[in-house]
């Protein structure tokens, strides 16, 4: 997500009033809220680009809530999701949970200042979620890196360590790959 673009906040309710009213709710704060009548709709805005918060109703003709939170989190696990509902029971917790891994449930009828501030948790840990994401897309960018080292140089990235041997690595080993012939590695894979 870009510094000088706004999080972005989907909020989806089969119930035009209620929709309005969570949109309304959330419209002053600093980020692009966007609300729909449709799941589907929803879901299209989520597999298409980045969105910071979804905030969904739970029952829903459609699909319910968890299920939408379910398939947003399989498209864009950083999304966060909270879901509204009107019928607080464990059940319904426990769909919630396991379909779509719900950050918070909000009863309605909701609190503004509750909502406002839930989002706002939420935003942070969309935050947190793509930091992660970064650092887990280099994990497998290194990891894709050896493997293919190992691959073009068998051996490499195994050390058969001999008793009573030591084994010294210089301090620049640049050059010493280079007089081996492996093409590629220079001094800028330290970065």
């Amino acid at each position: 997500m870009s510094e000088t673009k706004p999080p972005v906040v989907v909020c989806v309710d089969d119930d035009e009033a209620m929709l309005a009213t969570v949109a309304r709710c959330l419209r002053r704060e600093p980020y692009e809220v966007r609300a729909t009548l449709s799941a589907s709709e929803a879901l299209g805005w989520i597999a298409a680009e980045e969105i910071a918060v979804l905030v969904s109703d739970y029952e829903m003709p459609e699909m319910t809530g968890a299920q939408l939170a379910g398939h947003a989190r399989r498209v864009r696990p950083e999304t966060v999701r909270i879901l509204l509902t009107g019928r607080r029971t464990l059940e319904t917790a426990v769909d919630g949970i396991n379909q779509g891994e719900i950050f918070r449930f909000l009863n309605k009828p909701f609190d503004n200042e509750l909502l406002r501030q839930t989002v706002q948790e939420a935003i942070a840990r969309n935050k947190e979620l793509l930091a992660m994401s970064g650092d887990r897309e280099r994990r497998e960018r290194r990891e894709a890196l050896r493997e293919a080292l190992e691959l073009e140089f068998p051996g490499i990235s195994n050390v058969t360590r001999i008793e009573g041997m030591v084994h010294e690595v210089p301090a620049d080993p640049w050059p010493e790959a280079a007089l081996l012939g492996l093409v590629g590695f220079t001094k800028k894979l330290e970065n």
